[in-house]
Formats: C-alpha cells, structure tokens, sequence
C-alpha cells in the first residue's frame, strides 16, 4: 500500500495537471471544469503514473475569466513583457487602449480617460501628473486592467469623465514570505530596477515595494505655420524646428499591510512615496518669413530645465462582513498629493532682427511650482436585497491646487510681470449612488444605478484678481443587461451618463507666453462635457476555448472643451479653450484570443505553442466645425481605424517570445487633427530556473512612433511634425524568493489534496512536481521501435 505523502504527492500531479490544462487554455469556463477535477483525482496512482508531464503555462496579456457585467478584466502579472516595463509599456497590450510616446492615455480614440487605482482616484494620476506618472509607474505593482467603456453610477467622475482604466494592485496573500528582485539596463545610461516583498502568518500580513527606473526621450520637432489675412487673402509663413534631449528618474517605495483582527472584520493600510527628476534640453530655430521667401526675424533658443516631483499616498481602510452571503461595509480613506517644481533657463542667440518691431528677446529664468492636494472619502454598502444584490454608498473628496509661475530677467534679477502669475482652485465634490443587480431568469440578468454628484469649485487667479466660482449638481444614471445565449455566449447591453471636468490648465485665465509669436490661456468659465455612451456586445468562446467579443457603441458629448485660435497681432497667435459644439463618435471593436495547445501535431508535425490576440476598433468621429464666431453649422468627420496585435509563443519550457503591435488611428483636435501612428515591440524571456530569468525587451522595433498634426481653418494653416526617438533595448535578470515556484496550482492542489503545503511532505511534493514540470515531454518512438 503507498505511503498517505506519496498518494497525496500523486493526487496533487494529477490536480495539477488539470489546473494547468485549465489555465494553459484561458476560455474553458471555471465553472463547468471544477466537476471533472473529483473524477481525476479518484483514478488514482496507476492513472497518475501514465500522466503526460504538465505543460508550463505562459500567459501573454489576456482576458481573465473573471468579466463582470460592466466591464472586462485582462491580466497583465503573467506576461513575459512586464519584467523592466512602465504602466504606459503594459497599457498598450490592452485591447483598445494606447499610450502615445508623451504619455497620452486614449481609449477607442478618446482621451477623456478616468485612470484609477483599485477603483480610487490618487493625486500622480490627474491633470499634468498623470502623463508623467504613466511612463514612470513600475508594471510590476499591478496585476491586472479593468477596462470600463461604460462606467456605472459606482464611480465618480474625476481625473478625465468618460471610460475607466482601473490599475489593480498585486495581492499579496501566500502564506510565508514570497518576493521578488528585477533589474534592467539599456542605450544611453538607461536602467531600471524594482523589488517586491511579502509575508503572511494568521491573521497579519505585510508587503513592501522599491522601484528605481532612469529613462527619457529624444524628439525633433518641425514645423510650419501659416497665417491667412482674412481681408487680403496674403499668407505669412512661420517656420520652427527643436531637438530636445530628456531624462526622467523615477524612485518609489511603499509599505501595507492587512490584519484581520476577528473573522468579520479587516483593517487594511498602506503609506507610498515616490519621487521623480526630470532633465531636459531644448534648442529650437525660429524664423519669420513674413508674406516674403526671406526671414525678417530669424533667431535661436537654447532652453535648460530641471525639476523634481514629490508623491505621496495615505491610506486606510476598514471592512465589516455580516452574516449574510456577501454583504459587507467598507469604509475607505486616502490623502495624496504631489509637488512639482521645475527651473528653466532660456538663452537667446539673434539671427536677423528688424530694427523696427522686432521681438523682445531677454534672457530669462523661470521656476514652475505645483501643488496637487486630493482627499477622498467613501463608504460602500453590499448585500442582497429581495432576490438581487443592492450596492449603495457615499464619498466626499476635496482638491486643492496651486500654481505658481516667476519669470527673472538673467541681466537685472527683475520679475516679468507679463508671464508670473499665481493661481488657486479649491474643487468640493459629494456624490452618493445606488446599484441594483438581479438575475431576471436563467438567461436575463440586469443592473441599474443612479449616481448623484454636487461639485463646489473656487478658482482665484491672484496675480490678475480674476475670481470665479461654480456650483452645480449632476445626475447620472446607468443601465447593464445581459443575455445568456448558450453556456459561452453572452449579449450585453449597456448605457451610462458621466461628465468631463475641466481640470485646472483649462480654467487658469493667465496668458502663458511660449514665445512672442505663440500665447495661451484658460477659461474660467468652462463648465463639463455631458457624455452620454451606449454599447451593444456579443461575448463568447469559439468551439468553447477562444475568447471573442465584438462590441458596437455610440458616444455623444455636448458643451465640449475646444481649443480656439486666434490671432491677436498680426504675428502673435493665442491658443484659448471654450465650450463650444458637440461631439459624435461610433464604432465597432472586436477582439479574440486564441492559442495552439502544446504537443499539437499536424500532418505528423508538432506545431508551435503560441497564444495569440487581435483586436480592433473601427469608428468614425463627428465633431462641429467652428469658425472665427464660433461652430458654422457645418460638421467634420473622419474615419478611425485602431489595430492591435500580439502573440507569445513558447519556443521551449525555458524561452518565451512576445510580439506586441497596435496602430492608433487619426484623431480629430479641436479645429485639425493627428495623422495614424504605429509601434512593434518584443519581448524575450529565458528562464535559467524558475526562480531566476532573463528578460531583453525592444520597443519601437519599427520606429513607427513619428506623430504628425494638422490644423486647417478660414485663418490658419499649421503643419508640425513630430519625430519620437523611442526604440531601444533593455536586457535584464529577474529572480524570485520564498513560497512557491512555477504554478500557484502546486499549492492549490497539495491544500485540496488535505496535506499542509508548509510541511516536510509538501514541500517534498512541491519539490518533485515543479521538476516534472520543467521536464520536456517524451518525443515519440520511431514506427520501426513501437511494439506490434
């Protein structure tokens, strides 16, 4: 009779070999496997022993099975591509989603994107901070994307209105220590490094992160602006180029913990710093043409800045479960906030300059600093209610921002007045809400939510006495229903009403000079956009395994922030923003993940194991055409055609190739718009153990990034040309410590086979699995070798 460890050690091989097959192919339904998990385990040790070895699982970013009503969730923790990268390298493995080279978050196209973290606002993530943030932010911290098209009344509208990113943080719930050290170094003094850590004993744990990256940017700038005098018909030629050299280091560190001090109730807590420098250099060429072939002014700017920023988060949180099936309380708070001071220097070197009504060109010094303050408060409350689940809560959340701008002349140390200024807003928000999800019947389920926000703004521009002040309330319903087709398939129907708020660049009524010929300005008066959003979607899994999707959705936004401009010279063009038009936009995505299994033969030929996904977005933009006394009653329009693309083929248990592509299509701005872009990257893993591996990431394997922007109205042309320098190659190692290696499967089926994974025989057992696990599979016998 087998020994108790050895059967156990065999009953867990063959649970786990089921979890692998399960994971290995992302769109079987949990649900419907977890039945055939009794009758393998009771086959036995005769049964376990004539087990193929288990296939290593790999994960390129893919779907969780874990898709809710009103959003889809894509796992990002798995992916070979996330040792060294930044949130914004990750984002754009997310279908739908793209991060420009500055930084730019847009979501089918739109750019009014709420970035979240575990469903809250932090101060890095708004206004200025927020692009920055993205191209800094470890991948590592997260463990998945949640990508809300249609937001429900659950979630407030700061940080951009409209569709929802929400970044999810790692868990940290393995019993014992488990962490993990990354380090990467690329072109140019690049380099990266990050470490995690945890621990988890009873009814405590605690984990800490550290993460150091230095990167940055190269970019020329070229281009053209011409200028139509309305009367004559005359054109006066602009023409502008720049090199600009930039680095950027980034330093984070944080602590939380979790301790559940009775078995209802959990108090949660975390404290984060991070801080981040910036360098950059700026030379540029600026040469005015007038209506002639020969500059009249022609002259050099040579900028030098530096600065830093300084973020931290508080926060803490407390959860009571009742009796009941899922009702719980949950009361959350945080306090972020983030300083940015910047110092620039400006040296000009005259070309050509006319002896009358040439520009004033004094060299000048400016520092930059800004303060971000965000508080939030919020209770939830969950539980069943009649037959469905009541989700009702309320939250408070205060901002405050300042700005301040001093400009000095480098000859006499004197303040320039014209371009110093001082501005304030202080922005109040209460909001309650309420959710209502019930399952009609087997094949209808349904939520509905109303969303009741009252929002206080004071802005005070002190440097010009401008006050201003607003106070409105908003009502904002949302709808989701879905139909159950068959046991794969599903239709979503889905409506939501969310609101824009301008943010504190478009309110500041300062005129900002970037030179004499280019100004600009906020609006004090801008109130929100309206979004109204409606989506119809089709889910299923192809032959039940490969995920699919198509979604089709209309979008209408009214009162939308524009940027107008105007000439208030004959050479000075100032850049404001106003509530002015409405805009449509509409479309059809798609998406689908597929994968060739392992030891897949065809034809006598084994083939390859890759997972691979595609999705698009196909939509057209509508948007009101404005001229000098605002929309004409005409419309502009364009098509949009966004592709992404990516696969990860398992060239042997130990190497792992990722290739990531997207396009992003054109985009409509205010009065112009931004031609297509695209960008290739890859990724290779090689893992020397399954604690240590190597990862060597190339970005921009294409130099596809190049942006090109158009404007074209009754007054002006304006052509610019923008070219990013961001491929590059970044090699690095990547080593794990404590708890379990390999598949968290191990653990899982040693826990159901009844044997304490933290003793001698579990970790025995652990032991012998992971290395079947990293053993290749037998080749098959030639035909002259096989028994009759």
């Amino acid at each position: 009779m087998p020994s108790r460890p050895s059967l156990t050690i065999l009953s867990a091989a063959l649970l786990l070999s089921w979890q692998a097959q399960a994971q290995t192919a992302p769109t079987q339904d949990k649900e419907a496997a977890k039945p055939a998990a009794a009758p393998l385990a009771a086959q036995g040790a005769n049964t376990a022993a004539q087990q193929a070895p288990v296939t290593p699982v790999v994960n390129v970013v893919s779907e969780r099975q874990t898709n809710r009503i009103d959003r889809q969730v894509y796992d990002i923790k798995n992916d070979a591509s996330t040792s060294g990268a930044s949130v914004g390298d990750v984002l754009n493995n997310v279908p739908s989603v793209n991060v420009d080279p500055n930084g730019t978050v847009r979501l089918r196209g739109s750019e009014r994107v709420t970035v979240l973290v575990d469903g809250k606002p932090t101060a890095q993530m708004q206004g200025e901070n927020r692009a920055a943030a993205i191209n800094a932010l470890p991948a590592e911290n997260y463990e998945s994307v949640q990508v809300i098209n249609n937001p429900g009344a659950e979630f407030g509208n700061e940080a951009g209105g409209g569709p929802i990113l929400n970044l999810i943080t790692r868990r940290y719930t393995k019993p014992g220590g488990n962490g993990s050290v990354a380090s990467n170094i690329g072109p140019a003094g690049r380099k990266s490094a990050f470490a995690n850590g945890s621990y988890s004993a009873g009814y405590a744990s605690v984990n800490g992160t550290f993460n150091y990256r230095r990167d940055g940017n190269e970019s020329d700038a070229d281009g053209m602006r011409e200028r139509i005098d309305p009367a004559s018909g005359s054109v006066s030629r602009l023409h502008q180029t720049s090199q600009r050299s930039g680095l950027t280091e980034f330093i984070q560190g944080g602590v939380g913990g979790r301790y559940n001090y009775n078995e209802r109730d959990t108090l949660t807590g975390s404290v984060s710093l991070n801080k981040r420098g910036n360098d950059a250099r700026t030379n540029e060429h600026l040469s005015d043409f007038g209506t002639g072939s020969t500059p009249l002014v022609d002259y050099l700017t040579h900028r030098t800045a530096s600065g830093d920023a300084l973020n931290h988060e508080f926060v803490a949180g407390w959860e009571r479960r009742f009796n009941t099936d899922g009702e719980s309380l949950k009361v959350d708070l945080r306090h972020s906030s983030n300083n940015n001071n910047v110092d620039t220097a400006a040296l000009y070197q005259p070309l050509t300059l006319p002896v009358i009504a040439a520009p004033v060109l004094r060299n000048y010094t400016q520092n930059v600093e800004t303060q971000v303050r965000l508080t939030d408060l919020s209770t939830d409350f969950s539980g069943k209610v009649g037959g469905g689940f009541l989700t009702a809560g309320g939250r408070w959340q205060r901002t405050r921002q300042t700005s301040d701008y001093r400009y000095l002349f480098l000859d006499t140390g004197a303040l320039d007045t014209r371009r110093s200024n001082l501005f304030e807003l202080a922005q109040d928000v209460t909001a309650a809400y309420t959710t209502y999800e019930l399952p009609i019947n087997p094949l209808w389920s349904f939520k509905g939510g109303l969303r009741v926000e009252h929002t206080e703004l004071d802005l005070n521009q002190v440097s010009t006495n401008v006050q201003a002040s607003n106070s409105y309330t908003n009502y904002l319903p949302s709808l989701f229903l879905t139909y159950k087709l068959d046991q794969f398939s599903n239709l979503r129907l889905s409506y939501a009403d969310r609101i824009s708020r301008p943010n504190a660049g478009d309110l500041n009524p300062f005129v900002n000079y970037a030179s004499e010929y280019a100004i600009s300005s906020g609006n004090p008066h801008l109130h929100p956009v309206k979004l109204h959003s409606l989506e119809l979607g089709y889910e299923t899994k192809i032959m039940g395994l490969a995920p699919a999707s198509l979604r089709g959705y209309l979008r209408h936004e009214s009162d939308v922030i524009t940027e107008r401009r105007t000439f208030v010279s004959p050479t000075t063009l100032l850049t404001t923003k106003e509530n002015e038009g409405d805009r449509a936009a509409g479309g059809v995505e798609f998406s689908i993940m597929a994968m060739i299994p392992p030891n897949i033969k065809v034809g006598g030929m084994t083939l390859p194991s890759i997972r691979f996904m595609f999705n698009g977005n196909w939509g057209y933009v509508e948007q009101d055409r404005l001229g000098l006394l605002g929309p004409t009653g005409e419309k502009r329009r364009t098509p949009s055609l966004g592709l992404q693309g990516g696969a990860q083929w398992s060239i042997t248990p130990e190497d792992t190739l990722t290739f990531m592509t997207f396009r992003q299509g054109k985009q409509l701005s205010g009065e112009g718009y931004r031609d297509p872009f695209s960008m290739v990257n890859l990724a290779l893993e090689h893992k020397f153990s399954p604690r240590l591996s190597l990862n060597i990431r190339a970005n921009d394997v294409l130099r596809g990034t190049d942006q090109h922007y158009r404007v074209d109205t009754d007054i002006l042309r304006d052509r610019n040309d923008v070219s990013v320098h961001q491929r590059r190659l970044y090699v690095g190692l990547r080593y794990t410590f404590g708890g379990v290696t390999g598949n968290d499967a191990v653990r899982n089926a040693l826990q159901a086979a009844g044997l304490n994974p933290d003793s001698q025989a579990g970790k025995d057992a652990m032991r012998m699995i992971q290395g079947q696990q990293a053993k290749p599979a037998p080749a098959d016998k030639p035909a002259s070798e096989k028994k009759d």
